[in-house]
């Protein structure tokens, strides 16, 4: 069960920080989790949570310190029931610097290392806005990690497709380089050169002549046929998964019509219109999730008014002044339910309908934490239902381990491939 959450966006702004920290901590809920945040110039996790820092990055790359020990959990304080005790996170250097700013090769590969290592059961990476190797090199090769974007921000939205399309083009080259794990079969060399031109059309805005990857599919069947090259395509894209969360969801027409809408037709329009897109779930806009930034203490770690616990103190006194007073008992307040308390992994499926039902019912006080507590249920049915590394994954990989594991891949190498022959597209 356990995987790796990259949490991207194309653009600041969009309350990315903001989600992975409080994703990572209702995650805290299920299993053993550690927030790692690889935005390293501006330390946002730091300055989301009212906690001590022993140790942070700096420490890891300049000290020499296990990542394991730059862990920091929650304070007491924070946490004074405990329900979070399974979370820690590890801060980025409080100051911004050249060698931190922009990690070396070196630096990526040994942090790729030591997450890999950390002893918990999920890690949720804070990943720096935009799109350079400090987030690609962090974002898994078959599907898209967790895109957040915003209704009121359309260029991001439009930059989570940008994301999209650079690692499914990342992946593709890799699998259809010269050297890769379909150069062996027979003809295939001056297939491959043909393709890897072509995708550099379908790749490149500025050239209109194959808009996307579904009319390279179609050119490439009508040259080659079914041919082995060909399926691996077909598989490569329609296997892609790209994952997205909705955040400041300010009602559904307005989301939909301001950001879900613009994305899948971006990626429909430039990519292709067979990839697996999945909703894990939405934030609502709310003045709580601001005021928690301010106070530093997370919006998921905030005891919701009407909690479990405080209704049954409430009764109590009530109770008690009642058989003083002597006074007749009234029924009991109905109980608010908290579903960041108990999330079962046996019954995640049935349990996103129940939590989605409550959130459409009057909880406003709780509503924000629901929005967590339903994506974590949405996750835990995605990783029960789906193949291995479908969604999220299970280690980072360097690019040479990349090329590695693709050379081995079943979905590069498709069974059945049929015919290599066949004459290149004019």
């Amino acid at each position: 069960m356990r995987r790796i959450f990259p949490v991207a966006s194309g653009k600041g702004g969009v309350g990315k920080t903001t989600f992975a920290t409080n994703f990572a901590l209702a995650l805290s809920r299920i299993g053993p989790t550690a927030l790692v945040d690889l935005d390293t110039g501006t330390s946002s996790v730091r300055n989301t949570i009212d906690a001590p820092v022993e140790r942070d990055l700096y420490h890891f790359f300049r000290k020499g310190e296990p990542l394991e020990r730059c862990l920091t959990p929650l304070p007491a304080r924070l946490d004074r029931r405990g329900l979070f005790r399974d979370f820690a996170f590890v801060a980025a250097p409080k100051h911004a610097m050249e060698e931190f700013t922009n990690l070396s090769d070196s630096h990526r590969y040994r942090l790729m290392r030591a997450v890999n290592g950390l002893p918990v059961e999920f890690v949720v990476l804070d990943l720096r806005a935009g799109m350079d190797s400090n987030v690609l090199d962090f974002l898994p090769h078959s599907n898209s990690g967790v895109l957040v974007f915003t209704p009121h921000h359309p260029a991001a939205t439009m930059a989570a497709a940008d994301i999209v399309k650079a690692l499914l083009f990342r992946k593709l080259r890799l699998v259809f380089a010269a050297d890769g794990p379909l150069a062996g079969s027979e003809g295939a060399g001056q297939q491959l050169e043909t393709i890897n031109v072509l995708l550099d059309r379908v790749e490149d805005a500025y050239d209109e002549r194959i808009p996307n990857l579904d009319a390279f599919l179609g050119d490439l069947l009508h040259a080659f046929g079914d041919s082995r090259l060909v399926q691996a395509l077909m598989e490569n894209v329609a296997s892609f998964g790209v994952f997205f969360v909705l955040n400041m969801f300010d009602g559904v027409k307005e989301s939909f019509e301001t950001a879900v809408t613009p994305f899948v037709s971006t990626l429909q329009r430039y990519v292709s219109g067979n990839l697996n897109v999945h909703n894990l779930g939405w934030i609502v806009a709310s003045p709580e999730v601001h005021q928690a930034n301010c106070r530093r203490l997370p919006v998921v770690l905030q005891t919701p008014r009407n909690a479990p616990e405080d209704d049954e103190a409430v009764e109590k006194r009530i109770e008690q002044l009642s058989l003083e007073l002597g006074l007749a008992r009234s029924a009991p307040p109905k109980r608010t339910v908290d579903y960041l308390l108990t999330i079962n992994p046996e019954q995640a499926l049935y349990d996103q309908l129940e939590v989605l039902n409550a959130m459409h019912r009057d909880t406003a006080t709780m509503q924000v934490r629901d929005n967590f507590a339903y994506i974590a249920r949405r996750v835990l049915h995605l990783l029960a239902s789906s193949p291995a590394d479908r969604f999220g994954q299970r280690r980072l990989l360097t690019p040479l381990e990349l090329c590695q594991v693709l050379l081995s891949s079943p979905v590069a190498t498709p069974a059945g491939g049929g015919d290599a022959g066949g004459a290149p597209p004019p």
